[in-house]
This record gives C-alpha cells, structure tokens and sequence, in this order.
C-alpha cells in the first residue's frame, strides 16, 4: 500500500504579484538569504514531525521537478497540474487519495512557523483548522473566531452564528489543515478552498481557529519580498530553517563549510549573506546585501540594500534597493 501524504505545499501558482521575478522563477523557488523559499517550508514540516509532503506545480514546472525526492528530511511527491491550473482546492482534489486523513496545507509564498502538528490536532471531525495572524487584517480580510475558538467569520464568503464574543483583528495566513473527506466538497476542475470547502464548514461551525502569534511573513509583492529577505539578514525574524548556515560568509564571518575566499577581494560591510562560489572583482563594495550561490560581481562594483540571485552575472555599477535577478535589475526606489 502507498504512503499517505501528511502536508500538501502549494506550489503552482504564476505569482503575478511578483512579476517579473516570477517570470524567470516560480515563486517557491525565489531564494531568501540565498535559500529557495521551498526549503524552508519543508524545514517548517520536517519540524513539526510531517515527512511526507505533496507539492503542487504549474507554473515553470520543470524547476520543481529536481525537488522530487529527499529533501530537508522530508520526501516529496511532484503533482504536476496539467494541461490547466486547478486552484487552491482543484489541487488537492487531485491528489485526493494519497492525503493522510487529516492532512496540514501550506502557500509557497509565505515565510512561518506557524505549529502544523497542533494545527491537524485541532482539526473537528468531517472539518478543518486555519492559522490566523492578528495585524494585516485590513489588508488581507477579516476571517474572525468567537470565544470558543471557532471560525464564524469568512471575510465575505461565509458565515457561522457566534459563541460570546469574536475577535476581529485577525486574518487567515493560508495555513490551514482538513479533513481528507472534506474534499468531497470539491468540484472537479478548478476550484477555491475558500469558496468551496470553508464556504461549506463554517456556518456549520466546523473549523477550528488556531491565533499565530509568531512568524509570518508575505512573500507576494517585490517589496514584501525584499524586506523578508533582509529581516531574515539582520536577524529580525527566525526562520525554520537557519540560511546562514549555508552561506560560505556571513555577518558572523567565513562559514566552516564553504569557500570564503572571493570576499578577501571585497570589501564588506554591515550584514551581508555571501554564497558558494561567488565571484568578486577587485574594489567589489559589498554593504548590507545578498549573494547568491555562483554570481559575479564585476570589479568595482558596489550594491548595498541589494539580493543578487544565484549565478547572476552583475556588470559594473552602483546598484541600491534593488534586486539583481535572472531576467536584470528591479529598481524598487
């Protein structure tokens, strides 16, 4: 009998927010401090003793494909979404069979450490479980739970009669965990978790509410994602996975692990994240900033508030606030 799948990441989206990195990349693939945003998902299941994850893929597919396997302790299974995109439901109606009973969810284009274990442990039977995040709800919606710590408010979409008071400070941080059976809610094609299955569940007062406190962080604009990429740098943040021990310099200086010998041409200064075979030309000024895995700074050239890509080749300049990707420079000033 085949395993059972105990988280689903979902990976498929085209990031149209994010363009036009996500033109060269799929978002899950976008690197923090140098690490695909993926790896620190997995990290996030790894944690919280989940070790068989689905991860969904649509858009730049062929990227995600090397990711099948073992990865960060967990083994992943590739479901491909072909010929069209199937949503946030769609695609876990595809891969239905293979779910664990009660399986965790998780967007690819959120920074969290949100508890994925309590979150399935708090799952009512035939219902669900959301994470929601007090701060952002006038930006994201208001999902809102009552005294009992249930969810009787779905921004516009539903509805459930309330138990004493509801807090309504609070957003749905698109991590959540269900019920394999209620995917039977699900119509096939494309379809929205919200509109389909929490529509369903909530006026019935079957999803559990679980407060996040700690760790989240949206991935979903360039300037959102510039400034996770540095509240990870400066130590702001904790993220599940530790990138720094993955560079090969670091604020903390050489890594025992990799190659630092590139920075001696440089000059550093403030809180950098230098990668693996990175290649500095002479009077490289480096401040503030990230250095992906296999780029090239040519000489003389100074970047400061700046993320360089893995194997981006940088011609000489002065580049600030900015990100150096595949496909250029995105000027965020």
């Amino acid at each position: 009998m085949p395993f059972m799948f105990d988280a689903f990441i979902l990976a498929a989206g085209f990031g149209t927010r994010l363009r036009p990195l996500t033109h060269h990349r799929p978002k899950p693939l976008l690197p923090v401090c140098g690490v695909p945003m993926l790896a620190y998902t997995l990290a996030l299941c790894h944690r919280h003793g989940l070790r068989d994850v689905v991860v969904n893929a649509h858009h730049l597919a062929d990227q995600l494909r090397p990711w099948e396997g073992l990865h960060e302790g967990v083994r992943i299974m590739l479901s491909i979404e072909e010929p069209e995109i199937l949503g946030t439901a769609g695609g876990l109606k595809q891969v239905a069979e293979r779910l664990a009973p009660t399986f965790a969810v998780v967007n690819g284009d959120v920074l969290t450490d949100v508890d994925l274990q309590a979150l399935r442990t708090a799952v009512p039977p035939g219902g669900g479980a959301m994470a929601l995040r007090p701060r952002g709800a006038d930006r994201y919606g208001v999902v809102a739970a009552d005294a009992t710590g249930t969810v009787v408010d779905l921004v516009d979409v539903a509805h459930g009669p309330p138990v004493g008071a509801v807090a309504r400070d609070t957003h749905f941080t698109g991590v959540h965990a269900l019920e394999r059976s209620t995917l039977d809610l699900v119509p096939e094609g494309y379809a929205c978790v919200v509109r389909t299955v929490y529509k369903a569940l909530v006026p019935k007062r079957s999803v559990r509410a679980l407060r996040h406190e700690g760790l989240w962080l949206d991935i979903g604009d360039p300037r959102a994602y510039h400034g996770a990429n540095f509240a990870v740098l400066r130590g702001e943040v904790t993220p599940p996975l530790d990138p720094f021990a993955r560079a090969a310099w670091s604020r903390s200086g050489p890594s025992t692990t990799g190659d630092a010998s590139a920075v001696s041409t440089a000059r550093i200064e403030g809180d950098a994240w230098i990668g693996a075979e990175v290649s500095l030309g002479a009077g490289t000024r480096i401040r503030d900033a990230i250095v992906g895995d296999g780029a090239h700074l040519s000489a003389d050239t100074e970047i400061e508030q700046c993320i360089v890509w893995d194997g981006v080749d940088v011609p000489p300049g002065r580049y600030a606030n900015a990100i150096l990707y595949d496909g250029g420079v995105l000027h965020l000033d």
